[in-house]
């Protein structure tokens, strides 16, 4: 299992999301209401202000004439603080009274600070201005109460929904990175699956430790489905396996017979033709059955015991010296290309040697009229590559896969010898040296490729 989830992993998670997103609705319910209680209060207490207003110009009514209106104003005045109240009365003559100064701009009279008195509201002013005593009484009230209704709101919005914010986002993110690191453990026994090792299993404490959970319950499936999965598969490698073993013996002692009946008949007559080619065939039966044996051998997994650091660049060139002739003989040539530095993997060098073999064997066998096989190996970014391309006619992209299954045989190779059993010992060689395996096109012919992870260069 990954050891760490990234970033993205984490906020790809669906509980995470589904978190997020209930939380954003009860958030946004919790927004919209919190404004509207807003714009509610707001809306009453600026009502308020303005029906104060309004009964402040009761006591100013009373005034009959200007000199009594300014004198009342005046007294005003000097009981009211500016930042708090407003109130100026402008006579006919543009005489002032009041604690503020008044100036008319446009349709609207501007309030001023007084010189002698002290500062206005910061807020601003709801004002009001009436014709009175053949002048203009002008009153303002301060905006400081809804200033600070707004600043009490903002005070529960920062206090109180971002500290939620923050804990719910948190929580999310938990809920999320425990069911993203559960999902992944699931996605890794599925990817194992895939890839042929149906020993995987979802951990025990993913499946037991949760029960009656959904994941824990589709851990638990899929634990069941594997189990069923393996123990399938294996009866059935069990079967091949004791079927190629009981017939192996069998065929052995026919191939014997054939030989000793061969021996014993004149040459050059028919029944000695006959003898040799019923021979030819038990010996390829034969063979048939010793691959099958060592496929299931090495599916089994059993050679990994023997596994030991491999220079496989030493190791192409012994295998590559030996099918040179060979290659001759077919009218074609067998190349080498490998750096001068040891290419060391974790393997068998016999399962090596023989998977190289059947590759140029194949190579030798399908490579047209004169085929030219060239053998590469390199090494890259922690890895070694081991290549045979050939120039023959390929293989179908279609096939490819098919073709490494065991004794599957293209329809134009059917013709030729061979018991469709090289490229699955190829494959199950790969697999249990867990290189990657890939046939692609040579353009014309055939590029088999085997990518392995490298070892260190020291014993």
């Amino acid at each position: 299992m990954k050891a760490r989830l990234n970033r993205a992993e984490i906020l790809a998670s669906t509980p995470l999301r589904q978190a997020l997103g209930l939380m954003g609705i009860v958030f946004a319910i919790l927004l919209v209401t919190l404004g509207f209680a807003y714009v509610a209060l707001r809306s009453s207490t600026e009502d308020s202000i303005r029906a104060d207003l309004k009964q402040q110009t009761a006591v100013f009514q009373v005034a009959a004439n200007p000199e009594t209106l300014s004198v009342i104003v005046s007294a005003e005045a000097r009981a009211s603080d500016p930042s708090e109240r407003a109130i100026a009365f402008v006579m006919s003559d543009g005489r002032q009274v009041g604690n503020v100064r008044v100036t008319h701009q446009g349709d609207r009279w501007v309030i001023s600070r007084h010189p002698e008195y002290a500062p206005l509201s910061k807020h601003g002013y709801f004002t009001l201005t009436m014709p009175l005593a053949g002048g203009l009484l002008v009153i303002g009230e301060s905006r400081a109460p809804i200033a600070e209704l707004t600043s009490t709101f903002l005070a529960i919005l920062v206090f109180s929904f971002v500290p939620s914010l923050l804990v719910s986002a948190a929580y999310g993110a938990w809920v999320g990175m425990r069911a993203r690191k559960r999902v992944s453990a699931i996605e890794e026994t599925l990817d194992d699956l895939t890839e042929g090792r149906l020993e995987a299993r979802v951990p025990r404490d993913e499946v037991k430790a949760r029960k009656g959970d959904d994941l824990a319950r589709i851990g638990a499936r899929l634990n069941v489905m594997a189990e069923t999965q393996e123990a399938t598969v294996a009866a059935l490698r069990q079967v091949s396996a004791d079927i190629a073993h009981d017939l192996k013996t069998p065929m052995q002692r026919i191939s014997v017979l054939l030989s000793e009946l061969q021996e014993a008949l004149p040459e050059d007559t028919p029944p000695r033709a006959l003898a040799e080619q019923a021979g030819t065939e038990a010996e390829r039966a034969v063979a048939v059955f010793h691959s099958l044996l060592r496929i299931a051998q090495i599916e089994g997994g059993s050679p990994k015991a023997r596994f030991a650091r491999v220079d496989l660049g030493a190791l192409a060139a012994d295998i590559t010296e030996l099918y040179e002739a060979s290659a001759e003989e077919a009218g074609g040539a067998l190349t080498l290309q490998r750096p001068d530095a040891p290419l060391m993997v974790h393997g068998d060098r016999g399962l090596l040697g023989q998977m190289l073999s059947n590759l140029i064997e194949n190579a030798i066998r399908h490579g047209g009229p004169a085929p030219k096989i060239a053998v590469a190996l390199s090494r890259e970014r922690g890895a070694i590559t081991l290549s045979v391309a050939d120039h023959g006619p390929g293989i179908p992209e279609a096939e490819r896969e098919k073709v490494l299954r065991r004794l599957y045989r293209l329809e134009r190779s059917r013709t030729t010898p061979g018991n469709g059993l090289g490229l699955a010992l190829v494959h199950a060689v790969a697999g249990l040296h867990e290189a990657e395996l890939e046939l692609s096109d040579n353009r014309p012919g055939l590029i088999v490729s085997l990518r392995f992870a490298a070892t260190g260069q020291s014993a």
